[in-house]
């Protein structure tokens, strides 16, 4: 017999079952977040064992949150590619972060192409890379990314 908490819950016991309800809320978000450390005095590419965007997924938003001013150099591209390495969009998280943006302590709002548009990630998994133009000595960022 079910009854009814101090909490206004319906409580169910044995073998009784709920009503299934459409258009119910879930508490497992459908929301997940990939968070990269990343050396900006190096080009990045796709490693063994990376961390990876899966197939099909969309990216809602990223952010660089810059954890050590970068020095040098005069911009960086931040995209992705497949496992092997080829580029599915070289610029696609941000094209041409320059330099001054990337200051102790800010955080930059990523607008590349596969950002918050229709597009997904495509039909193979997306791992980090990163593009620098010119020489940096000196920065590093966490790149957050946040996807369905």
């Amino acid at each position: 017999m079910s009854w009814t908490n101090a909490d206004g819950l319906t409580v169910l016991m044995h073998e009784e079952q709920g009503n299934v309800r459409e258009g119910g809320a879930s508490a497992v978000s459908p929301m997940k977040h990939l968070i990269i450390d990343l050396d900006l005095t190096e080009d990045r590419a796709v490693q063994a064992n990376d961390a990876a965007i899966p197939a099909g997924s969309w990216i809602k938003s990223a952010s660089l949150v810059v954890t050590t001013a970068a020095a040098g150099g005069t911009s960086i591209n931040f995209g992705l590619a497949d496992a092997a390495g080829a580029a599915i969009d070289a610029d696609g998280i941000d094209a041409a972060v320059a330099t001054a943006e990337l200051a102790d302590n800010l955080a930059v709002p990523c607008d590349g192409a596969l950002v918050g548009g229709t597009a997904g990630v495509g039909a193979v998994d997306a791992y980090v890379t990163t593009a620098n133009t010119g020489t940096f000595t000196a920065g590093a960022v966490k790149l957050v990314i946040e996807y369905i």
